[in-house]
């Protein structure tokens, strides 16, 4: 079990907001603004076992169909809540319409998504986008903004790359992971991602201190840059000491996976959903990190698949959950 820490001090939890925002070391993109009249519907909200922490799954559908989403935002509508996590379905049919961006607003406010069809096989598609919000009894949403904040960052990759990736690290070993997000700056056909997840984790395990993201050209060369990012939270609360785990699922061997990961039980509380993508061949990409419930179960479903070019892969899906002790 995680030893209980102190809280970050004050100038600690600034220097750190200040780095989330600029993006670290290694800067991305500005963020784009909010776009006026940004909305999304509650479809779902349960509690870890202490019953002080709420979560909340909001669903937001870019329409009518087009090629190419860029910035769909997902706005977490409750006015105590901030988003910690999210994800994002395109389209697996005719020829598929496939993820390039899922990460947290700048003031956590939302989480956005973007996607695209790909080279030979233009399919117009709508792009259902998906944020996670959180709140915690007697902590002002302000105050939980801030100590997420604290714990968060973005990184990007140094150069562009046919595949690239980068791994990104909670800033303090005094924080606790919530999940992950991913953003591929593309600029010519296309670059795709590939894998978002906790990649020290341990299956049934804590989930670890780094997020690992990649994406890669397809058929058509498209050298690109990715950003990952990381969400956390300090570990030691004055409510309590945040603990964490990862839950995987795993399926391959297939032109089309889809994986299913669920939290260990009803104790704990879904914060992020993870997607890894093992292909050998041409390729298979992302178009769906959904994390929701069904019948009160949390859930998250993660699929990939082939483009054009036959490749049979497996896929893995990362449910990260939390609870208060």
């Amino acid at each position: 079990m995680r030893r209980t820490k102190a809280l970050l001090p004050v100038s600690g939890i600034l220097l750190a907001l200040l780095g989330a925002l600029l993006g670290g070391p290694a800067t991305a993109a500005a963020h784009p603004p909010r776009p006026d009249g940004a909305r999304s519907v509650e479809v779902g909200r349960y509690h870890d076992a202490s019953g002080r922490i709420t979560l909340a799954i909001f669903q937001s559908v870019a329409a009518p169909a087009r090629s190419i989403w860029t910035d769909h935002w997902v706005p977490v509508e409750d006015p105590s809540m901030i988003a910690i996590g999210g994800g994002a379905t395109g389209a697996e049919y005719p020829y598929g319409a496939y993820l390039t961006a899922s990460y947290p607003s700048p003031d956590f406010s939302s989480w956005i998504v973007s996607s695209k069809d790909h080279v030979n096989a233009r399919q117009a598609h709508e792009l259902t986008g998906y944020a996670i919000g959180m709140k915690i009894d007697g902590v002002s949403k302000d105050q939980l903004r801030s100590w997420v904040a604290s714990c968060s960052g973005r990184r990007t990759s140094p150069d562009p790359e046919s595949a690239p990736q980068v791994t990104v690290r909670l800033p303090s070993d005094q924080c606790t992971l919530l999940g992950g997000g991913f953003q591929v700056h593309w600029t010519g056909q296309g670059n795709i991602a590939t894998a978002s997840y906790p990649d020290e984790a341990v299956n049934y395990g804590e989930p670890g201190n780094t997020w690992t993201v990649r994406s890669k050209d397809h058929q058509v060369a498209d050298p690109a840059r990715i950003s990952g990012y990381v969400v956390g939270i300090p570990t030691s609360l004055p409510v309590g000491t945040v603990l964490a785990r990862a839950t995987a699922g795993t399926t391959g061997g297939v032109q089309h996976p889809s994986a299913t990961s669920a939290p260990p039980n009803g104790a704990w509380a879904l914060s992020g959903a993870g997607a890894r993508v093992h292909y050998s061949g041409a390729g298979s990409l992302l178009w769906n990190v959904h994390p929701y419930l069904d019948r009160g179960l949390q859930l998250v479903t993660v699929s990939s698949k082939d483009h054009m070019v036959a490749d049979a892969a497996s896929i893995t899906s990362w449910a990260i959950s939390i609870r208060l002790a």
